[in-house]
């Protein structure tokens, strides 16, 4: 393991940090439907807590057991197809 260099005080451990990451090829294309998106959305308590169990009981994170619930929500509402014209 490599001594670390305490010589140059502050301004140098601050100006040793990471550049900004270079562009990989072929990220553009990117399916925009497979991003994440970051959303804040308010629970009953009682619902929360279920969540919580869940995602426990499964080894899974919160968000996946919503987004698995969310999704077989989807598949199964007749009307899909009308909401999304509707909301364009």
């Amino acid at each position: 393991m490599a001594k670390k260099n305490f010589k140059t005080g502050i301004d140098g451990l601050l100006q040793q940090s990471n550049p900004q990451p270079t562009k990989i090829e072929g990220t553009e294309n990117v399916d925009s439907d497979k991003k994440q998106v970051k959303a804040t959305y308010c629970y009953y308590k009682s619902t929360l807590d279920s969540i919580k169990a869940i995602a426990y009981y499964d080894r899974k994170q919160i968000g996946q057991v919503i987004d698995e619930a969310l999704i077989k929500y989807i598949e199964h509402y007749s009307e899909l197809d009308k909401a999304l014209k509707l909301k364009r």
